[in-house]
């Protein structure tokens, strides 16, 4: 169900606006093999394909010569060969071959810089060369660490980059929505000297991650630590059942402009560590990449239920959350603030300045 919707968007995708420069997700590893695939990323339709070294390539997917699909084609002698004409390309876009006769000098694809990690083809959107490397959590990758349980999730939206990423940012949300009831009031703080929790109180100045390369641009990430209390009600009698709950629980957020890093502890054990990327398609057309691994907590039978316990967490809350995002105003609006909300609007100017990064180019 979750493909078919996602190829109906793709193929009604318009031109996204408003998006931030960065590393966006093209499509899952396990899902690019031998042959190319289509992908639509941005509102344009791209091809992936791997080469003779198994390195993962997105290019543009219009042959220049006469217009053909190039995922149409097929991968011969570690280059991309169009099905109409037999011209091929290679990793750099670069036309390498013309049957019975020299390749002109113009002809190429755009390829766009891609990166292969955390179980992900990686593309890199907005002018220039990348300003830093995607998300790289070893763990992630399939199954070939023992003692971790891994799961992912990949769920087609309407909500843009921007709207699903700053939902990492809204504590107020953990109880309205997920009804995560706990014994006080959750907290998100930024590293910063003198940064205050934002429980209603306005930050300080912080600097949020290293700055970018080159000087003079937005800084790298926005990051933050969200702490709440121990559970309470359902929740509390599950998690004390299973010897999950905490006297605190803590969400460290390495948090850029296209993707996040999130680790959960309690109690200053961690409990899994995740992912959270995003595939903007067109506009208001996105899907949400999921990407977990459990750490393990207990042997045998125990620790086997306190995984599912913990992928439970993470499913629930992010099924709870698409429906909402479905049905949010199309356009990324600002709506009227409360308190609660300093968190949010810190993220969406660090997000803003990375969209007029995009826009220079």
């Amino acid at each position: 169900m979750r493909r078919k919707t996602s190829e109906r968007l793709a193929a009604s995708a318009r031109p996204v606006t408003n998006l931030a420069s960065g590393w966006y997700v093209a499509l899952p590893s396990a899902e690019l093999r031998t042959g190319p695939r289509r992908v639509t990323l941005f509102g344009t339709a791209h091809v992936a394909w791997r080469g003779e070294d198994g390195q993962a390539h997105v290019q543009g997917a219009v042959c220049p010569h006469a217009g053909a699909a190039l995922f149409g084609g097929r991968v011969v002698d570690g280059t991309l060969e169009c099905p109409f004409h037999r011209w091929r390309f290679d990793g750099s876009g670069a036309c390498v071959s013309v049957p019975g006769r020299r390749p002109p000098a113009r002809a190429a694809v755009t390829a766009l810089p891609t990166r292969e990690c955390s179980g992900y083809v990686w593309v890199w959107y907005g002018a220039g060369p990348p300003r830093y490397e995607p998300p790289d959590l070893p763990g992630l990758e399939a199954r070939r660490f023992p003692g971790i349980r891994g799961f992912r999730l990949a769920d087609p939206t309407r909500a843009t980059t921007r709207r699903i990423l700053e939902n990492t940012y809204d504590p107020d949300h953990l109880v309205a929505l997920h009804g995560l009831t706990v014994a006080g009031e959750a907290r998100i703080t930024f590293p910063a000297s003198g940064g205050k929790a934002l429980n209603g109180a306005v930050p300080g100045t912080a600097d949020g991650g290293a700055t970018a390369a080159g000087g003079g641009g937005p800084e790298d990430r926005c990051d933050a630590t969200l702490t709440w209390p121990s559970y309470r009600g359902p929740l509390g009698t599950v998690s004390n059942a299973f010897g999950l709950n905490a006297d605190e629980f803590t969400l460290r957020l390495r948090g850029w402009a296209s993707c996040q890093e999130i680790e959960y502890f309690a109690d200053g054990r961690r409990l899994y560590r995740m992912v959270l990327a995003v595939t903007p398609i067109g506009e208001h057309h996105s899907v949400q990449h999921i990407n977990a691994a459990v750490d393990a907590d207990g042997a045998g039978i125990v620790g086997w239920l306190r995984s599912l316990v913990h992928r439970a967490e993470v499913q629930v809350a992010a099924r709870q959350d698409l429906p909402v995002f479905d049905t949010l105003l199309p356009g990324d609006r600002h709506g009227i603030y409360v308190p609660g909300d300093e968190a949010v609007r810190r993220f969406r100017r660090f997000y803003q300045q990375w969209v007029e990064l995009a826009q220079r180019g």
